[in-house]
């Protein structure tokens, strides 16, 4: 069972199930596996990113399908290595954090914060770029227009 009771009816997930989630999700990622990837994100995600904030399992799809060409060749295999660093990934009732430390050349400067829901599920990943961040944004001209995809500063 992902969840245990904690006190009423507010749960914590096991981190050890949170972490195989969270493994699968990016195993599938550095494989380009759309369909594996969603299979670790729950019901209801929302994803904030830069300028942006993506609801919805058909827009976080969206997303996927788009953005994962356009990541460099090693970055899933840093944020793979990352989830047994305890010096810059933690823990907590329902989240990770992951604040890229400079032994991550490509994540030098970004911070991630993963939730969870009742189930391990991924419900959101909070994305936190350095300044200058260079990583590609380009998802095509009709991403911002599609349903689930809301600007915000």
């Amino acid at each position: 069972m992902a969840i245990r009771p904690r006190c009423g009816n507010v749960y914590r997930v096991d981190s050890s199930v949170a972490r195989e989630v969270l493994l699968r999700h990016f195993l599938a990622e550095r494989e380009r596996d759309v369909d594996t990837a969603m299979a670790t994100v729950s019901a209801h995600p929302s994803w904030l990113l830069p300028n942006r904030r993506v609801e919805g399992r058909d827009a976080v799809r969206a997303l996927y399908e788009r953005s994962m060409p356009l990541l460099p060749e090693g970055w899933f295999d840093e944020s793979i290595r990352a989830l047994d660093d305890s010096q810059i990934t933690h823990w907590g009732d329902a989240h990770c954090v992951i604040e890229y430390s400079d032994e991550y050349a490509m994540h030098r400067g970004w911070v991630m914060v993963i939730h969870f829901d009742d189930d391990g599920m991924i419900r959101s990943e909070n994305a936190y770029p350095p300044p200058g961040s260079s990583l590609p944004t380009n998802r095509g001209a009709d991403f911002e227009g599609l349903p689930g995809v809301v600007p915000h500063s």
